[in-house]
């Protein structure tokens, strides 16, 4: 996580203001180090998430842009040489998240993407009209992203074992 720079403005930057942060904080994750099928012999696959306001301007030169912003703080503190050596390159925004889920906004997050429905802050996985309705999936506790996403089924099967243990 590249929590380098203020996450204050950041956070007023995408949840208040709705715009491209000028700093803006990122994940990165190395998968090809626990599972080598995902980069050829060699090589390494980076993924780079930036937190962003749903429904703002998406395009090739935004991206771009982000990337390389990114991409160079990440060399600065890694110290490594990380640009002149990408080969493969996918950019997945917006426009995407609209076209291929039909998300509102391009929202990756579901809901309303606001620290009210956050991590544990997200609505109830049990549902308060249908007895034994347990909901799992990004949309529900832990959050968004596909290890919570799994591990919101392993909770809501406990939720469910539970609860049928009560009836």
């Amino acid at each position: 996580m590249f929590f380098d720079t203020d996450f204050k403005k950041h956070a007023e930057e995408i949840y208040d203001t709705k715009e491209w942060p000028t700093d803006p904080l990122f994940y990165v994750c190395c998968p090809s180090k626990t599972d080598p099928t995902v980069a050829p012999e060699g090589s390494e696959n980076l993924f780079i998430l930036i937190p962003i306001a749903p429904g703002i301007a998406d395009t090739e030169f935004i991206r771009k842009k982000y990337l390389e912003m990114v991409v160079s703080r990440m060399e600065k503190t890694c110290k490594t040489s990380i640009k002149e050596n990408i080969i493969v390159q996918e950019s997945y925004c917006i426009k995407e998240f609209k076209e291929e889920y039909n998300s509102y906004k391009g929202n990756a997050y579901g809901l309303a993407n606001t620290y009210m429905q956050t991590a544990v802050l997200k609505p109830s996985m049990l549902n308060p009209k249908i007895k034994n309705m347990v909901y799992a999936g990004q949309l529900t506790v832990p959050g968004p992203g596909l290890p919570p996403a799994i591990i919101s089924g392993q909770i809501a099967s406990a939720l469910l074992l539970k609860q049928l243990k009560k009836t």
